[in-house]
């Protein structure tokens, strides 16, 4: 049986799991990334990592075949260079080479939305389907796109920041730089954002009983339980939230057509609530409306290990590039 390693590198944490080819994770780990690290000391700790995760599921190295990981960063495929990656200081790191060197095994380097999203559709919602996009909405909005079983990466690694579209040209300022990008508008950040807002406007939303309950925290689940508990406010918040949504998701399938569109993060655990609404404004007012075949809208249903399955899977995606046989 071929086994991999998968890394979802963070900025905060370094999960890791050795994952069957078929996509099932035997065991899993993580570790704190640390703040202020250098490149070559993230390296050993993802090496030791790798090198834990194999002695604790019991098998012996040479049963790996490949790691991948996930960088939140863009990436150049064919070298395996890590070009920019704000949040743990990378620029121009060549981390296939460093983590090669230090594992003596095949390594493989991709973006982590378009790792997690590889997965999705490996294993996941994509599965079988010929063209894929999943987007993740979570801090801010990640992207992955898939067509003919290849994920899109551009001339420089850099495809698929599907958050930095812009909605609106004198919209929020964005942390790219431009104003109105879907991820001020999309993203769980933002929702929490507008729910704040409302909660300070109406001080009798239940939304305020609801954050009470739960330690004072407004999070993305907190308008939607006091909208189902008759908050008017609350439905105010989540619909326009979810309007939001219905732009920038039938923006992106005008685009690219997918057969599929998965929508990941924890917040599309809220189901029919978000996916009910896309699905009839896409319907509605996508470009394609009159064609017989349509995108199909689900959740994604990796969760959590999307971005480790995703990663340990790279190696069927980046094979042929580097021309070396599967064994």
């Amino acid at each position: 049986m071929g086994l991999q390693v998968g890394i979802d590198l963070g900025g905060t944490n370094i999960a890791g799991g050795i994952v069957s080819e078929e996509g099932k994770v035997l065991c899993r780990q993580s570790v704190p990334t640390g703040q202020g690290c250098s490149p070559e000391r993230i390296a050993d700790q993802i090496a030791a990592l790798c090198r834990e995760l194999v002695q604790e599921s019991g098998i012996a190295w040479q049963s790996v075949q490949w790691i991948g990981v996930g960088v939140p960063g863009s990436v150049e495929k064919k070298t395996g260079t890590v070009e920019y990656a704000n949040n743990i200081n990378f620029v121009q790191v060549p981390l296939r080479q460093m983590l090669e060197e230090r594992l003596n095994c095949r390594a493989y380097i991709e973006n982590d939305a378009n790792s997690a999203a590889w997965g999705e559709y490996q294993i996941g919602a994509g599965k079988g389907c010929s063209s894929m996009v999943m987007l993740t909405l979570g801090t801010g909005i990640g992207g992955g796109i898939i067509e003919n079983g290849r994920l899109l990466s551009g001339c420089n690694g850099a495809a698929g920041e599907l958050g930095h579209f812009v909605l609106d040209l004198k919209g929020k300022p964005c942390n790219c730089g431009l104003r109105g990008c879907f991820e001020q508008y999309g993203s769980v950040t933002a929702l929490i954002e507008q729910t704040k807002f409302a909660m300070r406007t109406t001080p009798d939303s239940l939304m305020h009983r609801w954050a009470a309950e739960h330690g004072g925290c407004v999070d993305g689940r907190t308008p939607f339980e006091a909208m189902r508990a008759g908050d008017s406010a609350a439905k105010k918040v989540v619909q326009a939230y979810v309007r939001y949504l219905c732009l920038g998701i039938t923006s992106i399938i005008n685009i690219f057509q997918p057969e599929m569109l998965c929508l990941g993060g924890g917040i599309s655990r809220e189901g029919e609530t978000l996916l009910g609404p896309v699905r009839a404004f896409a319907a509605q007012h996508g470009y394609a409306r009159g064609s017989v075949r349509q995108t199909r809208i689900a959740a994604a249903v990796l969760q959590n290990d999307a971005g480790v399955i995703g990663a340990a899977l790279l190696g069927k995606e980046q094979e042929a590039e580097r021309q070396i046989p599967i064994v």
